[in-house]
C-alpha cells in the first residue's frame, strides 16, 4: 500500500470513529438479573425493583464515547437494565435538551454535561430536579464536600483536564509538552484551536492561560494562525488525519480513543490547567425516573465513578490527589470576560 493511499485509508477509519463518537447511540448488556445486590439498604433495594421493573435507561454524555460505554456497561452488569446513551458536544447537549425539555418530553432521563451556567438554567425552568431534592439513597454521603453544588443540585462526577492534543507526524521537529511550545514559528499554521464560542465550559481554560502567561500569550497565539474547530472531537479527527500539527486545547479521553484505532496521536499534559468538570442534570420528567436516580447513586459511588472515570484523561472526584499538580477549579479559574478572550484570540 503506498503512503498516501495508507493516509487516506486511516482518514476514513478515523472519520468513521468519530462518527459515532459526535452523533452515535450505544447499547450496554441485555437486560440480565445483575449482580447481588441482597446487602443493599431497604431505600436502595426498593430504588433497585422500581428501577428494574422500568427496565430501561437513556442519557446523554459529554464524557467521550469510551467513558460513556464503560460507565454503561458498569451499570448494567450491576442492576440487569439496558443503557442506551447517545454522545453529544457541550454545546449540541443544552440544544438539544433545552428543546425537548420544552415539549415537556424529554428523550434522555439525565445527562452529564459541563458544568456551564446551562446546568443552573436548567434548574430553574424546572427541566431537572434538584439532586438533594430526588430521593437517591445516601446521596452525597462521604463525597467531597467541594464537588456539591447545592444551589444548582447538582455533583461533579469527572474532571477531564485540558491538554495538547499532538500528530506525531507533523511536529516539524518541535517538542510539544506544555502551553508555550505552540508558539514556536515551525507551528505556524498548524494548529487547530477549539473555538471557544461553541461551549461556556472553554472560558475557565482561557482564564488560566491568561493568569499563567498574560494577555499577551493569546495575541501571539492568534498570530500562529490556527484554523478553528467546532469542539474538541471533529478537531481531533482532523489532527489525526494528518490536518494539523497540534489541538489547542486537546482532551486525552478522545486521544486515547483514536489511537487505539491506529491514529498517530500523542498527549501532553501541562501541569497548570482547568478543564470541563462534569456534572449531572437529572430529568425532571424522565420516562425512566426511577431507573435515573440509580444511575446517579451508581456514579457517585466508589464503583461507578471508577467505571466512568476509568479511561486515560478522566480523573475522580473521589481520588482529587491524581489531577495535575496545578489543576485549577473552574470556580477559581479567575473573571475575564469572554468577550475580551473572543477579541484577544481575533474571534468575532
Amino acid at each position: 500500500m503506498t503512503r498516501p493511499t495508507a493516509l487516506r485509508t486511516l482518514a476514513l477509519a478515523v472519520a468513521a470513529a468519530l462518527t459515532v463518537a459526535l452523533t452515535g447511540c450505544g447499547d450496554g448488556p441485555r437486560a440480565g438479573t445483575g449482580a447481588d445486590t441482597s446487602d443493599a439498604s431497604p431505600e436502595l433495594r426498593k430504588l433497585i425493583d422500581a428501577a428494574k421493573k422500568e427496565g430501561a435507561l437513556t442519557w446523554y454524555s459529554v464524557p467521550a464515547e469510551n467513558a460513556a460505554k464503560a460507565a454503561s456497561d458498569a451499570f448494567s452488569k450491576r442492576y440487569g437494565i439496558p443503557v442506551k446513551y447517545i454522545r453529544l458536544t457541550s454545546g449540541d447537549l443544552s440544544q438539544r435538551y433545552a428543546a425537548e425539555a420544552e415539549t415537556g418530553k424529554p428523550a434522555a432521563d439525565l445527562f452529564l454535561q459541563s458544568y456551564t451556567p446551562f446546568i443552573g438554567q436548567a434548574a430553574e425552568k424546572g427541566w431537572t430536579t434538584k439532586l438533594p431534592d430526588a430521593q437517591i439513597p445516601g446521596y452525597g454521603e462521604g463525597y467531597p464536600a467541594e464537588y456539591l453544588f447545592p444551589k444548582e443540585g447538582t455533583a461533579v462526577v469527572q474532571i477531564q483536564p485540558s491538554g495538547l492534543a499532538v500528530n506525531t507526524t507533523k511536529t516539524n521537529g518541535v517538542t510539544i509538552k506544555d502551553w508555550p511550545d505552540v508558539l514556536d514559528p515551525k507551528l505556524k499554521g498548524q494548529i487547530i484551536l477549539v473555538d471557544p464560542r461553541t461551549s461556556a465550559a472553554y472560558i475557565p481554560f482561557w482564564n488560566v492561560i491568561i493568569k499563567e502567561y498574560g494577555e499577551d500569550f493569546l495575541t501571539k497565539l492568534k498570530a500562529q494562525n490556527p484554523r478553528l474547530g467546532a469542539s474538541s472531537a471533529p478537531a481531533t479527527q482532523s489532527l489525526a488525519a494528518g490536518e494539523a500539527a497540534v489541538v489547542f486545547p486537546g482532551v486525552q479521553t478522545i486521544v486515547e480513543d483514536l489511537k487505539s484505532k491506529g491514529a498517530p496521536l500523542a498527549y501532553a499534559q501541562p501541569g497548570a490547567t482547568t478543564g470541563p468538570e462534569v456534572v449531572v442534570g437529572l430529568s425532571a420528567k424522565a420516562a425512566n425516573p426511577n431507573a435515573a436516580r440509580l444511575f446517579v447513586h451508581f456514579l457517585m459511588s466508589a464503583e461507578g465513578n471508577r467505571a466512568l472515570n476509568s479511561v486515560p484523561g478522566s480523573y475522580s472526584p473521589l481520588e482529587k490527589s491524581s489531577l495535575p499538580g496545578r489543576y485549577t477549579f473552574n470556580k477559581d479559574a479567575g473573571t475575564v470576560p469572554k468577550e475580551k478572550i473572543y477579541s484577544l484570540l481575533g474571534l468575532g
